[in-house]
């Protein structure tokens, strides 16, 4: 990758040095066409408004320098005019050529640059003749910056004309963006110099200040956490990004011509991102439905519109056709919201207006359409600075505004608990009870599974370590039942989630009626699974509790078609017992009654398993 800074040195040098070079040799103009312009320079360089260039069209893209030079374009091929030295490039199909002479009747060697204003040319060659044979130099896109005759993002053309010659310039040039201008111009070395270093300064303020904005409200968004920080922040950087590549500042960074192309589909993300960036400012899809559902539509054509144009360049002057309206809309919606008094509409008409006049001219210049000036070319970016600063003083204010709104509701949140404190104290006396009792029935049901209505895990494992320590006191056994649903994601997928639900609600309840002691417990332990305490239980009795349990889901005779086991719904049952003075953990009581519901599944499944 390059270094912008070294490259905009070397292309200083190299303008230097061409002031010090000696002048070419004196040739002969093959051209004979008495309409070519010619110009005087040995005093200065020419003046833009009575620049004008013999221009050719050429559609068929196939003529040469020599048919061109000696004027002999047959048949139905293009003729020239004279036209203003802007050209309008209409469609990335044709080539242009562009064609006057510079004549020195002074008896020193002059040197002047002949150059485009802008990068967008794919071919910018100069020809001329120098003796005998023609000087060829190309700058455009398809040439690297470092292969050019000037290290510089626009083409430039060093031509040295000796003592009373005159030279015929022919420019050719090819563009793949349609639908814009690019400027042909003659100056004096140090005029070039001085407007060079002008324009890199402006656009170095240009791109400090706007992404020092945009880092701002990055900081706003790390501390904030609002997705609308993040479009702000997102559309800053598109914008500026787009900026560098409109301007082939990218190109010091050694971006590829095809890189360059492709980069250009930022500007679609622009759009998207102020799109999104309205929605979150407005609020519009709670304050406007109808129109936020618009601004979802211009950020989805954008996006189709940035992937054509990373395809294939030849779409990207379409941009016109997508920006123009939607920039014109963002400024309908920004009067709409101020008059719908929706807060930051104005910051945001504000800003919009600012922003739009700047493309809006920048559009109406590249179509040809009001005159080339520094103004109208450069008039997006103060605008769009002026933008980033509106929206940026908006976001800044939104946050004060949250800082008050915070502030206001402390007020009032203070303000009602001392108004609630002043009730609780009135009527504590006689609602002392009706708390306890909410207390108590809280926590009972913070113990239940929501969906069975029997104890949860939670209570389980209360019950669980209480119990152990009570009976290995006691020195008496504990019993542990753990039961399964037989094929019951068959059974879900039969009846559906409903119907499954239904089934452990049936299956619970009869669990709980087939538990004859105060002290035995049923919980629910996982998905289909439940698992019954039997304090003061030996195996024997956990097996006729088991089984009884088992026959009682039999008897309800609930249809499951798809069960392997059986036409109704069964259960499996893994029963374990063990006494907890002897050294026996209750995990592994319940790791055993596990093992026993396993090897019940494994022989066939409804039936009891002891371990």
């Amino acid at each position: 990758m390059g270094n912008p800074i070294l490259h905009f040195t070397r292309s200083i040098v190299s303008v230097l040095l061409f002031l010090m070079a000696c002048p070419g040799i004196a040739g002969t103009d093959i051209s004979s066409a008495s309409r070519i312009p010619t110009y005087e320079v040995s005093t200065a360089g020419i003046s833009p408004d009575r620049f004008r260039v013999y221009t050719i069209m050429d559609p068929s893209r196939s003529l040469t320098i020599d048919e061109i030079a000696s004027d002999q374009i047959k048949g139905d091929g293009p003729t020239g005019t004279l036209k203003p030295a802007r050209v309008y490039i209409k469609s990335p199909n044709i080539d242009y050529w562009l064609i006057f002479r510079l004549t020195n009747s002074s008896e020193k060697p002059v040197n002047r640059i002949v150059r485009f204003d802008e990068p967008f040319a794919k071919y910018a060659n100069i020809y001329y003749r120098e003796g005998d044979e023609w000087r060829f130099q190309s700058a455009g896109l398809a040439t690297p910056i470092d292969n050019r005759p000037v290290h510089n993002r626009n083409p430039i053309f060093p031509v040295n004309i000796g003592p009373n010659e005159t030279k015929t310039i022919y420019l050719k040039l090819h563009s793949n963006y349609g639908m814009i201008t690019i400027g042909i111009h003659c100056n004096e070395p140090e005029a070039f110099l001085n407007w060079e270093l002008l324009q890199t300064a402006w656009y170095m303020f240009y791109f400090g200040a706007t992404s020092a904005l945009v880092a701002y409200n990055l900081f706003l968004f790390f501390a904030l956490r609002e997705k609308l920080y993040l479009y702000y922040v997102l559309h800053g950087t598109c914008y500026i990004s787009w900026v560098l590549i409109y301007s082939g500042f990218d190109l010091y960074l050694g971006v590829s011509e095809i890189m360059h192309y492709r980069l250009n589909s930022v500007v679609d993300l622009v759009l998207v991102f102020l799109a999104l960036f309205t929605r979150q400012l407005l609020q519009t899809p709670i304050n406007l439905p109808r129109i936020d559902k618009v601004l979802i539509g211009i950020a989805g054509i954008a996006i189709i519109h940035g992937i054509a144009s990373y395809i294939e360049i030849t779409y990207y002057h379409y941009i016109t056709f997508l920006a123009f309206p939607s920039y014109l809309f963002f400024m309908l919606l920004g009067v709409y919201a101020v008059m719908k008094n929706i807060t930051l509409a104005g910051y945001y008409l504000l800003s919009m207006g600012l922003y739009f006049s700047g493309i809006i001219v920048l559009a109406l210049l590249l179509m040809g359409l009001i005159p080339y000036n520094p103004l109208s070319r450069y008039l997006y970016m103060p605008g769009s600075l002026a933008e980033f600063t509106t929206l940026s003083l908006a976001l800044a204010y939104r946050v004060r505004l949250l800082q008050n709104q915070n502030t206001l509701f402390q007020k009032q949140l203070i303000e009602t608990e001392r108004r609630t404190k002043e009730r609780l104290e009135r009527a504590v006396a006689e609602r002392t009870d009706a708390l306890r009792k909410a207390n108590t029935e809280l926590e009972r049901m913070a113990k239940k599974d929501g969906l069975t209505g029997l104890a949860n895990r939670r209570l389980l494992n209360e019950r669980l370590r209480h119990e152990w320590k009570r009976l290995a006191r006691e020195r008496q056994p504990m019993a542990a039942i753990l039961c399964d649903i037989d094929h019951f994601k068959k059974f879900n997928d039969q009846y559906g989630h409903q119907g499954g639900d239904e089934c452990l609600i049936k299956a619970a309840r009869t669990i709980e009626r087939c538990l004859h002691r105060p002290g035995d417990l049923a919980s629910r332990y996982g998905g289909e699974e439940f698992l019954i305490l039997l304090p003061n239980t030996d195996s024997a009795g956990a097996l006729t509790t088991a089984e009884r349990i088992r026959s009682a889901i039999e008897d309800l005779a609930i249809k499951h078609e798809n069960s392997e086991t059986s036409d109704r719904l069964t259960m499996s049952f893994g029963v374990a017992a063990a006494n907890p003075h002897e050294g026996v953990t209750a995990e592994q009581l319940v790791a055993a009654a596990d093992e026993s519901l396993y090897r019940a599944k494994n022989q066939g499944r409804n039936q009891v398993v002891r371990s």
